[in-house]
């Protein structure tokens, strides 16, 4: 069995991708030079086969743990554990940097700050302080160029949040509390087309208090 090492969980996606990455591509080729996000692309969940029993205590991983983690539990993890490859040559195949092929299967390396939850016997558990949302509607209004940096605080509902990262303060906040956050920091995700925003508690400015 592969053993991880510091800092990286190993885990196995059913597939690379999540949908037909040829037709998305099509797609993007004739809407005007619209660009395909990878979220869109590639699966963001996979068992998890080995945890590291060591974690770095450098700044990056300041309060990281595997705390909340465990052998078999299913992982949901950023886009980059499987898009972060080099393209060869024009219509090449990939190379996925964090791609292992051990016994014949296809294994990736998911850097432990990647992982944002795990699902255990159908639960959803949030670990090293991510909060998972509800998809927010963009605001439909056209702003002037030299607004368009701005940032701005939108409202979501917390789907699940677990606990905090190691050197930090779990927020005062639970499942179904409305928060604010900058959206231009948001993650935006979907598992079965079921969409949902990632985002660390550190990065939610308030919540709303109902009376």
């Amino acid at each position: 069995m592969i053993e991880a090492p510091a800092n990286k969980i190993i885990v196995h996606p059913k597939t690379k991708y999540a949908r037909n990455i040829t037709d998305l591509m099509k797609r993007s080729a004739i809407q005007n030079g619209a660009t395909v996000d990878p979220a869109d692309i590639v699966n963001i969940t996979g068992e998890i086969l080995s945890i590291p029993k060591t974690i770095s205590q450098t700044k990056d991983y300041e309060g990281f743990s595997t705390e909340d983690i465990q052998v078999g539990d299913i992982g949901i993890f950023s886009y980059r554990v499987i898009y972060d490859l080099i393209i060869k040559q024009e219509n090449g195949e990939p190379i996925y940097k964090n791609l292992i092929n051990y016994n014949g299967k296809e294994y990736f390396s998911c850097d432990i700050r990647n992982l944002f939850g795990v699902i255990r016997d159908g639960e959803i558990i949030m670990v090293n302080g991510f909060v998972m949302l509800t998809e927010y509607e963009p605001k439909r209004i056209i702003l002037s160029a030299n607004l368009k940096n701005q940032k701005e605080a939108t409202s979501s509902t917390i789907m699940h949040i677990g606990n905090s990262k190691q050197n930090t303060t779990k927020i005062n906040a639970n499942q179904s509390d409305t928060v604010y956050y900058n959206s231009s920091l948001a993650q935006h995700y979907n598992i079965n087309d079921k969409k949902f925003i990632i985002l660390a508690q550190d990065k939610i400015l308030g919540r709303e208090i109902v009376e």
